[in-house]
Order: structure tokens, then C-alpha cells, then sequence
């Protein structure tokens, strides 16, 4: 190779290293406007383009109103009514907001943005859910980065009479409010919470910690998670064991609503669902195009072995609202909002009708 090419191609590293810096930089915005308090609108970056404004908000499928908080809450945190009428039958499900800054340790280490605030995927999926209730019945469901609140998988527990569910994030602090919910929801005799980052899951799995075996229940052997895991680092020191007991299970659904948009966790995403995710089983993935991320991790999710299918007219009412706003609303755009939805299994799934 002449030296000529070999600095070209230094070059072109370099160029690379600073525009993931710069890409990382601005993804971590949103997370430093919520420890200042900032009322600006939000909005999250990636590869140098605007990907999801905050300023859009909903696509009104549940009614949100203020419920009473009760002598023992904090002042920090809120209790708010989630609600909708289906078929003249009405669900509600109670769901906890804190109000309150974040601490840099709190947010710092992995993607956090569904912390702040409840993103119109999981408002999409937990209708989706409510409309296709049969997917959930009689499985063992497990939500992933399901945020602050863990919108679709709550209203799956309270609903969709599953076998079991788990509700999943990767921070503390969300998992802890989470718990609150599973509680004031009368849940937690059938519902899991814990912490669950994907880079370590997905890190153990490839070092065959954990491996499938034939079972009658499709359990997992988990083999050391505490070494594996150690403390601390989250601010949770029994986060292996935690871990440990997610992953003794081999789930039938799994929900991931809005989790695409950092490109360094794809692949691990795609691992954890992968290796979690029961033979005859379906993942369903909800979020917006945002450029080429869906794309890509749907492209690597083909590649680890799942078969894909993307549904982009998957709800009547929700495509209507998202032409509706196509016609009348400036803030909204299809690329930034509207959920697209991906079905993952491993094996091919024959369409309904």
C-alpha cells in the first residue's frame, strides 16, 4: 500500500471517529436538558439529522387525566389515568411520573431518553395491544427498554390475561417507579420488574453464560450472572441476580417500543431479543423510520436469523390520525413519528386472513 493511500485512509478514520463523537454528543442533549429543566422542546439526533421533536407529543389514542397521589407519595411524583373505550368497554391503567431533574448518574452510561417522557410508540403499542389482545394471552411476555413508565407491557399485565410478564429498563430509577405502577395496579403477584441493559445481556450471551435447553417450561440455565455482572456500576449492586432471573425464562412476547435510534446498542438489542425470545415466540417492535435506523436494525435482525415483517398499516384508527395530522398539523412528520411496526420470529409466520 503507498503511503499516499495509507494517509487517505487515516484521514478518513479520523473524519469518522469525530462525526460519531459529534452524533453521541447530540443524542446525550435531550439528557442534559432534562437535568436543567429545560422547557424547550426536545428532540434526539442521530447521524446529524433531527430525528424525533418533542413538540409532537401524541396521537391521542388514551385520554390522560390526573389521578389523586395519596399521603405517601413523594412531592416529586404524580399519579396520571391512562384510559380509552374499545368496543364500549373501558380500560384504564394508572402510571407514575416523577417530577423531578435527573442526576447525571442516573442517565449517563446507556440511552435513558424514555425516562423523560412517555414517547408515542408505546402510546401505539399499548392501543395495539388492547385491539390485539390475543397475542398476549396465555404467554410469557417481557418488555424491554420500556422507559419510565413500561406503557404497552402494564397495560399487557392488566389485560391481556398473560402467563406472566416482565417489565424491563435499563436504569434504576425507572425500574423502581415501574415497580410503583405494577403495585397501585394490583400486578405484582404476577408481574417482574428489574434492570436489564442490553450491551451486558447481550455480552453474557455471547460469552455462553446463559444457553437454551430442552425444557417443558422453555427455561433457560443461567450459569454465574453475579460474576458477570459484579455491582455498581448502575447504582445497583443485586443487578446480576436480577438479571439472573429475567433471563431464567424463555419469552413468547416480546415488546420494544421505541428503542432503535442509538446505533451502538442495535446489535446488542438484536441479541438479547434473539436469545430471549421463545422458538414459536414474536417480538413486536414499534418505532418511527428516523431516517435509516429502522432499516438497519431491522436488516440485522435478518442477519442474526429472525424473519421480519413490517407492518406499516397496522391499526385503522392510528393510520387515520396519522393522515389527519399529515393534512393539518406543521410539527408532524411520518419520518420523526408515526411508528412503523416489525414482527420478529424464527419461524416464518403465515399473515392473518
Amino acid at each position: 500500500m503507498s503511503e499516499e493511500k495509507s494517509n487517505e485512509i487515516v484521514e478518513q478514520k479520523v473524519t469518522i471517529g469525530k462525526k460519531r463523537n459529534s452524533t453521541a454528543q447530540r443524542r446525550w442533549r435531550i439528557l442534559a436538558k432534562a437535568l436543567i429543566g429545560s422547557q424547550e422542546p426536545i428532540s434526539i439526533d442521530t447521524g446529524g439529522d433531527e430525528v424525533s421533536v418533542r413538540r409532537f407529543t401524541s396521537f391521542n389514542l388514551l385520554r390522560v387525566g390526573r389521578v389523586e397521589n395519596g399521603t405517601t407519595e413523594p412531592e416529586f411524583a404524580t399519579w396520571y389515568e391512562y384510559s380509552t373505550i374499545l368496543e364500549n368497554k373501558l380500560f384504564t391503567v394508572q402510571i407514575r411520573r416523577l417530577n423531578k431533574n435527573f442526576t447525571a448518574s442516573e442517565l449517563i452510561g446507556f440511552n435513558n431518553t424514555g425516562n423523560i417522557c412517555v414517547w408515542p410508540s408505546e402510546e401505539c403499542l399499548a392501543y395495539y395491544l388492547l385491539k390485539n389482545q390475543q397475542l398476549c394471552r396465555n404467554r410469557r411476555v417481557l418488555e424491554l427498554g420500556g422507559g419510565m413508565s413500561c406503557l404497552a407491557g402494564v397495560i399487557a399485565a392488566k389485560y391481556c390475561q398473560p402467563r406472566g410478564v416482565a417489565l424491563t429498563d435499563g436504569n434504576v430509577t425507572s425500574v423502581n417507579n415501574v415497580r410503583c405502577i405494577v403495585v397501585r395496579n394490583g400486578m405484582a403477584d404476577f408481574v417482574e420488574c428489574g434492570v436489564v441493559q442490553w450491551a451486558k445481556a447481550a455480552r453474557a450471551i455471547r460469552r455462553s453464560l446463559v444457553f437454551p435447553r430442552s425444557h417443558p417450561h422453555n427455561t433457560l440455565r443461567v450459569k454465574n450472572w453475579s460474576n458477570y455482572e459484579g455491582g455498581g456500576e448502575d447504582g445497583d449492586s443485586g443487578n446480576g441476580k436480577e438479571l439472573g432471573k429475567l433471563a431464567g425464562k424463555l419469552y413468547d412476547v416480546i415488546l420494544c417500543a421505541d428503542c432503535l435510534f442509538f446505533d451502538e446498542a442495535r446489535s446488542d438489542l438484536v441479541e438479547t431479543i434473539y436469545s430471549w425470545l421463545s422458538n414459536d415466540g414474536i417480538a413486536l417492535v414499534m418505532a418511527p423510520r428516523r431516517g435509516s435506523t429502522f432499516q438497519k436494525f431491522a436488516e440485522a435482525a435478518v442477519k442474526r436469523g429472525f424473519f421480519a415483517r413490517q407492518i406499516d398499516r397496522y391499526d385503522g384508527k392510528i393510520w387515520s390520525r396519522h393522515l389527519e395530522l399529515l393534512e393539518h398539523s406543521q410539527e408532524y412528520c411520518p419520518d420523526l413519528h408515526y411508528p412503523i411496526l416489525l414482527e420478529l420470529s424464527k419461524e416464518k409466520k403465515t399473515p392473518p386472513g
